[in-house]
């Protein structure tokens, strides 16, 4: 066997993993669907804040799991990778097929979605001929400007990619602290005479609520998990870490602590501005843009700097499509690498990115903003449910790995060079004896032996 025909440029380090992940995380999750949750499980109210908190600790086995992984496997694919070893091939695809399919949905859904929101930003500042980008054709031409705009940015190399996240992390703290500071400043009583006098034209109407349920309660950390699902983007590097070993469990950490205090703040601060109420009110009444952040800053600060707001959160929105390209197109990648797809997936430019997987997935997101545009869905189950899924299918590869473990450890054993020799190129000079058995690497796609001085990419340990 000879060594890869490719090579992606290892660059990046702990912080560009963070903030890829963070800027997959912090957009439409936390600014729309985090509030407008009450629409579809009125019962929550003013839980919404709290539940937000518990979502975030919920994630935390996830975030071991990729911890543990991407210090001793990180491979241009992430989590298919990790599926695919430690369960088998064919799960590892079929799982990470639907991944795929939640993440390219989502790009199409948020470039359908940025329309509606800057239409509604430029309206407020009293532009109105922003209208323009809610129409059917403002939503395709805004849309595929932004997909195929930052498919450029991803084609340049992912040293302009680290560049690009890092600044959108930035913008994403400064619509953190504005959110938490007007949230927390601001008294309901302002909140509650706009709606009584603009929104309105009168008294607020009440709608009654179901009672509190275990399923009200659970369906709203589903569709939270949507949330903190951005987390995903960062395993994605792993072929791409200068240091993986040390850097991205540093960054997975980074990411996790950084959305679990922005989210829970932020959620805490708007419903100090605005009760559970008020926001089911604004759904019922069709009036739901009052019940995202922006609409809400805009009321509580009706000035510079809510318009100033306003135009931060259409940008941060936007970027989310940047993080889930890369996703998507390394995902692709890997599945080149494992010969699932043709190789010419795996074709790099002369910045080191893969281009042919990029043109995939921007044409894939491209066809669902149409099909959303056209239709009108959503990507938010699929995206969150693919989640689930995922993590599902990882928790086996950890059990599964850990039964290989008990099985045929002697010491630091199989475990160790399952995971180093596996996942780092399967490498050997010479056979290996534990436990009287001897261990050889096997290509999981041809069941070949990898002999001394062969190289496989796509191969578990195995005894003889």
């Amino acid at each position: 066997m000879s060594d890869k025909p490719y090579k992606l440029a290892k660059i990046v380090g702990p912080v560009v993993i963070m903030a890829s992940a963070v800027s997959q995380e912090y957009g439409a999750g936390i600014n729309a669907v985090a509030i407008q949750s009450i629409g579809s499980y009125p019962a929550v109210l003013g839980l919404v804040p709290l539940i937000m908190f518990i979502t975030g600790l919920l994630m935390l086995p996830k975030v071991f799991m990729y911890q543990r992984f991407g210090g001793v496997a990180s491979k241009s694919g992430g989590q298919y990778v990790w599926i695919s070893r430690t369960t088998s091939p064919e799960l590892g695809f079929i799982v990470h097929f639907l991944y795929w399919i939640g993440i390219v949905s989502a790009m199409g859904f948020i470039g359908f979605t940025v329309g509606s929101t800057l239409a509604s930003t430029l309206v407020s500042l009293g532009i109105t001929a922003g209208s323009w980008f809610s129409t059917f054709l403002g939503h395709i031409i805004l849309g595929l400007t932004l997909i195929w705009g930052f498919f450029l940015i991803h084609y340049s190399g992912v040293k302009s990619y680290g560049v690009l996240v890092i600044i959108l992390f930035g913008l994403i703290l400064l619509a953190a602290v504005i959110s938490i500071a007007v949230g927390f400043i601001t008294p309901n009583s302002v909140y509650t005479h706009y709606l009584s006098s603009q929104v309105f034209k009168g008294s607020i109407p009440s709608y009654p609520t179901p009672q509190l349920s275990y399923s009200a309660f659970f369906g709203t950390i589903t569709l939270f998990i949507f949330a903190y699902a951005g987390i995903s983007a960062a395993p994605l590097l792993g072929g791409e870490a200068r240091n993986p070993k040390r850097d991205m469990p540093r960054g997975i950490m980074y990411a996790w602590i950084i959305a679990l205090i922005l989210f829970s703040l932020v959620s805490l601060a708007i419903f100090h501005i605005i009760s559970g109420q008020q926001v089911l009110s604004l759904i019922r009444s069709k009036d739901s843009y009052y019940a995202t952040i922006p609409g809400i800053i805009n009321i509580a600060e009706p000035s510079l700097l809510g318009a100033l707001f306003s135009v931060i959160v259409t940008v941060i929105i936007a970027k989310t499509i940047v993080p889930e390209l890369l996703t998507s197109s390394r995902t692709l990648f890997a599945w080149g690498e494992d010969r699932i797809l043709p190789g010419i997936f795996t074709h790099t430019t002369r910045f080191k990115s893969p281009d042919f997987a990029l043109f995939v997935s921007a044409l894939f997101a491209s066809l669902y903003l149409v099909y959303t545009t056209s239709v009108g869905v959503s990507a938010v189950d699929v995206r969150s449910l693919s989640v689930i899924i995922e993590m599902m299918a990882l928790g086996s590869g950890v059990l599964l790995v850990s039964r290989k473990k008990e099985k045929k450890r002697v010491g630091k054993t199989c475990f160790q060079y399952f995971y180093e020799d596996c996942f780092n190129s399967c490498y050997y000079s010479e056979p290996h004896y534990y436990s009287q058995h001897i261990y050889r690497a096997q290509c999981s796609y041809t069941s070949s032996a990898i002999g001394p001085g062969d190289t496989c990419y796509s191969c578990w340990i195995s005894y003889i």
